[in-house]
C-alpha cells in the first residue's frame, strides 16, 4: 500500500511537472529594444543623466528577446515580470534532456527516447534583487521559489537542474556608478551616484 502511494504521488508530481503554466507575454515594440540598449550603453560609458534610470518591463522583455543571443540564456523564450519589492519572476522553457543531462539524473536520459528528452519544461523562477558591493558592484537575483511545469519545487534545485554558466545570468555586473537597483511593479529604477535621488 505504501509503494503504490509513493508511486501515485511520484506520479502526480511528474504530470504537474510536465504541465504548462498560464503565461502571459509581456509586449513591447522594436522601438522598447532600442530604447534598453542605448541606457544599457549610458550606464556602461559611465554617461550621468539628469534622474535615476528607468527601465520598463517591456523594454526589458524587448532587449532579452531583441538584443542577446538565445544560446547564452537559462531559459528559451523567457518572459520577464516585475512584480515590486525587489522581486521578479523569469519564465521560459528548458529541453527536458538538457534538465535531466545537468542534474542527478543524467543516467536516466540515457535511457528516454529522443523525443522525450526534446520536449520542453516549464521553469519559472522567482528571484530577489539585491545589489552586493564587497569587491565589485553586483545586482545578484536569489531564487525564492521555483516551479516546474505547475509544480513547486525547492529554490535550490535549479541549480541542480542547470549549470552554472547557465545562471551567470543570475549575477550582473553593474558600473561602479550604481548606487542602488530597485524593482517596483512593471519598472526597474536604477539610482546613479551622479543622479539625485528619486521624487516619489
Amino acid at each position: 500500500m505504501a509503494v503504490t502511494a509513493v508511486v501515485a504521488v511520484g506520479g502526480w508530481a511528474m504530470t504537474r511537472m510536465l504541465q504548462a503554466p498560464v503565461v502571459e507575454p509581456i509586449p513591447f515594440t522594436r522601438d522598447d529594444g532600442v530604447r534598453a540598449q542605448q541606457k544599457i550603453v549610458d550606464l556602461a560609458l559611465h554617461r550621468a543623466r539628469s534622474g535615476p534610470v528607468l527601465f520598463t518591463e517591456a523594454e526589458l522583455n524587448a532587449f532579452v528577446a531583441r538584443h542577446l543571443d538565445p544560446a547564452e540564456l537559462p531559459v528559451r523564450d523567457p518572459v520577464i515580470r516585475l512584480r515590486g519589492d525587489d522581486s521578479l519572476e523569469i519564465i521560459g522553457t528548458v529541453a527536458l534532456g538538457r534538465l535531466m543531462r545537468e542534474s542527478p539524473l543524467a543516467t536516466l536520459a540515457e535511457i528516454l527516447p529522443a523525443w522525450w528528452l526534446a520536449r520542453p519544461v516549464w521553469l519559472t523562477v522567482a528571484a530577489g534583487a539585491t545589489v552586493s558591493t564587497e569587491r565589485r558592484h553586483i545586482l545578484r537575483l536569489e531564487p525564492r521559489r521555483l516551479l516546474i511545469g505547475r509544480q513547486r519545487v525547492p529554490a535550490f534545485v535549479l541549480r541542480l537542474l542547470l549549470d552554472p554558466s547557465s545562471l551567470r545570468l543570475m549575477r550582473i555586473a553593474l558600473p561602479s556608478e550604481v548606487q542602488t537597483v530597485r524593482i517596483e511593479r512593471g519598472r526597474v529604477i536604477i539610482q546613479q551616484a551622479t543622479s539625485p535621488p528619486s521624487r516619489t
